[in-house]
């Protein structure tokens, strides 16, 4: 779900700089645990009361963020094993627990800690070194620290039981520093400053930012706008977060409503003149972590694609398996139509880029199926060429008046979003019942382990786009389906 851009390369060239994030671990060594803390001592006389219904964490943060002192409870019968996310057990200081006869060290074994039996719940508290963990990281999945402030996921400082039932709630709360503030992509609990979720098989969280952050609040609140301090301010932060309402608007447009109930995007300015790096990520709620140039004018805002494709990625749940590329593929296809509706780019543009683009997702020699081959080429072109052919298919079948629009709103629609976790069929069967026609779920048979060769250039005839030797595209309106084509990119009228 990410990428890197840069003003004046195309959009094609750039989806081919994929750069995946992932968790990376630190070679670190840990230090011995220091005395408490006064913000640790504090902690203590406000600690979380027990809960039978899951994780309770209180958290309270030293001036930017750079030391965290947490208290948990846990509930009976909780794994006596606890963990970290990989990479940020050497900033873990001080780990005691009390299982009903006070605080006792809780030592480290393993790269995780293991608690005395839990039967009648336990309390766990523990400092979290988080400058000295973003500092020596530097990558947005563990901690970057920034002039003043700190993106962190929660997953990298909430110790945690290796395994628990699927599901299991959580929930923390976090008290800054005087002048400081907190932005997390975790949903708050209803009219409260606490947030909370459930457990998932992978256990990272959304971003999260903590220290001198600007927060800007968008579409009647769903929409937050977290600035990081950086050592090269935004030139011109109207416009950008008149950029970032605009792709939120775009999105809403495509999907009839705001996929998401919340979205952070947490906005990192750095030296240039793009939109750089960009990701975003689920489970419990929706983030977007995203680099911006800090001499971007509005002409530079006004080419970017990365934040529209970014925020698609929040209209479709975490797929279970080996389906990344309907993900990135959604995105890849979703994105131009999007824009185009919403006036953003020209029609002709869609098309050219989807006659350059669309090639990379054919099967090559060697591949097999979607679920299959994971290439860059299959995985954002060959999940854009899914969707096309879906997307032309639905509508042949029901004369235009159904599409893939229908089918991804439905998913939204049944709470299908960035922050829960879904099988493909899932998918597949709420989009098919909402177009009334089963093709993914016949596309998915014949694409899913299969390499399936797709005729592009008959799609193109039969939809009426033409392409001349110097890449040029025009239209033929006298195509079998020039109805379909014009329809595609057309703005949908309000319901």
């Amino acid at each position: 779900m990410t990428h890197r851009s840069n003003v004046g390369v195309s959009r094609v060239g750039l989806l081919a700089g994929l750069v995946v994030a992932s968790a990376v671990a630190s070679a670190c060594t840990r230090g011995p645990a220091g005395p408490s803390t006064p913000a640790a001592a504090s902690l203590r006389a406000t600690a979380p009361a027990a809960s039978s219904q899951g994780w309770v964490y209180e958290v309270l943060a030293s001036g930017g963020g750079e030391e965290l002192a947490i208290e948990a409870s846990f509930p009976p019968g909780t794994m006596d094993e606890l963990t970290v996310v990989d990479g940020a057990e050497p900033y873990l200081k001080g780990v005691e627990a009390d299982v009903g006869k006070g605080f006792a060290t809780l030592p480290m074994r393993d790269q995780s800690w293991f608690l005395p039996t839990c039967t009648r719940g336990c309390r766990v508290r523990y400092r979290f070194a988080l400058g000295a963990a973003a500092r020596a990281s530097g990558r947005v999945m563990m901690g970057r620290a920034s002039a003043g402030a700190i993106e962190s996921p929660p997953s990298t400082w909430l110790l945690r039981p290796v395994r628990a039932p699927l599901g299991t709630p959580f929930r923390f709360h976090v008290t800054t520093a005087p002048g400081d503030t907190f932005a997390s992509g975790v949903f708050r609990a209803a009219a409260s400053d606490t947030y909370e979720g459930k457990a998932a098989p992978t256990f990272q969280l959304p971003y999260a930012a903590i220290g001198k952050v600007r927060v800007h609040e968008r579409l009647e609140g769903r929409l937050h706008v977290a600035v990081l301090p950086s050592a090269h301010p935004l030139r011109d932060e109207a416009a950008m977060l008149a950029w970032v309402e605009r792709a939120a608007k775009a999105v809403a447009g495509f999907y009839g409503q705001f996929p998401v109930p919340r979205l952070l995007v947490l906005v990192r300015p750095v030296e240039g003149d793009g939109v750089g790096f960009g990701t975003a990520i689920g489970n419990s709620g929706a983030a977007i972590a995203i680099d911006v140039g800090d001499a971007c004018a509005a002409t530079d805002f006004a080419d970017d694609w990365v934040l529209v494709h970014e925020m698609i990625h929040t209209a479709m749940p975490d797929l279970n398996g080996p389906h990344h590329w309907l993900e990135e593929g959604l995105s890849t296809y979703v994105e131009p139509l999007a824009r185009t509706r919403a006036g953003m780019v020209a029609e002709t543009d869609v098309w050219r880029d989807w006659v350059k683009g669309m090639p990379n997702g054919l099967p090559r020699d060697g591949d097999q199926g979607l679920d299959v081959t994971h290439t860059w080429g299959r995985t954002y072109w060959g999940g854009a060429l899914f969707c096309l052919v879906a997307d032309v298919e639905i509508r042949s079948r029901t004369g235009n008046r159904k599409s893939i629009d229908d089918a991804l709103r439905a998913v939204v629609e049944h709470g299908g979003n960035i922050s829960e976790a879904w099988p493909i069929t899932r998918v597949i069967e709420i989009g098919d019942a909402a177009t009334g026609v089963p093709v993914l779920a016949e596309l998915y048979t014949k694409m899913a382990h299969a390499p399936a060769p797709v005729d592009l250039p008959g799609i193109w005839r039969r939809l009426g786009v033409v392409t001349s030797a110097r890449g040029e595209v025009t239209f033929d309106d006298a195509a079998p389906l020039a109805n379909v084509r014009r329809a595609m990119t057309a703005r949908r009228r309000p319901e």
